[in-house]
């Protein structure tokens, strides 16, 4: 025995078209006059939502990599004039070795530009994903003398790798261990010039010399280790960025 639903009528389902669907419709029909206006607006519409579909690909395999990256120690010692470690760093080289097959793993390219601005070389990277969608970081780094004993040409190609080198861990979040605690790395007190930089800059960002002497680990500037340099270097840096 069957039912029969009284009052009751088939409902037809509404498909809307996709803006892709839309714009191939006014394709086929031919361009007119009176259609370019709508055209335009469908390709713009189209472009807009392919643009927000990549950029939430990008995140997605972001976090992704993220969840990945491991930290990088710092091994490559850069020496004082009297032959003691003044710091260590992890170099580019080191860096890409790392990261570059999670890279390729989660769909992304790195590429770098450089541009030297008001006594600083400026290092652009940009990560870009296979959808399309790309994120720029830019570190700057003054250039200076380089490492003890180094030619001026030198100077400019460590100012150079520096700030390549911190575009790339800032733009990918890395986490760099240093080995600040080890009394065998520390090198020594930063040298006079350097302390007297530090000082100088602490003043013209407004920091506050407390603070930032406690987090050197000294009590006064000449006795600042020198393993920490480059840290502080890049603390002050970012300061200063942020007050143009």
């Amino acid at each position: 025995m069957s039912t029969a639903l009284v009052g009751t009528e088939p409902r037809q389902l509404t498909v809307t078209p996709s803006v892709g669907e839309m714009l191939k419709a006014v394709i086929d029909k031919g361009v007119t006059a009176e259609s370019v206006g709508a055209l335009e607006k469908l390709v713009g519409l189209y472009e807009r939502m392919e643009d927000k579909k990549a950029e939430r690909a990008f995140a997605a395999a972001f976090v992704s990599l993220q969840a990945e990256m491991p930290n990088v120690q710092a091994t490559k010692a850069v020496p004082n004039n009297d032959g003691s470690i003044r710091y260590r760093f992890a170099p580019f080289e080191d860096l890409m070795e790392q990261v570059a097959p999670m890279l390729q793993k989660h769909g992304f390219t790195v590429s770098f530009s450089s541009k030297f601005e008001e006594g600083r070389i400026i290092s652009t990277c940009t990560l870009q994903h296979i959808e399309g969608h790309k994120r720029t970081n830019d570190f700057a780094v003054r250039v200076g003398k380089g490492p003890p004993g180094s030619s001026e040409s030198q100077g400019d190609g460590a100012a150079a790798s520096y700030a390549k080198r911190f575009a790339l861990v800032e733009a990918l979040n890395i986490v760099v261990s240093h080995l600040d605690n080890d009394a065998r790395l520390e090198g020594g007190p930063v040298s006079k010039e350097q302390a007297f930089e530090l000082e100088r800059r602490v003043q013209e960002t407004n920091s506050s010399m407390e603070a930032f002497l406690k987090f050197a680990g000294a009590s006064k500037f000449a006795e600042i280790p020198s393993a920490k340099y480059s840290i502080l270097d890049e603390f002050l840096s970012k300061k200063e960025r942020s007050r143009k």
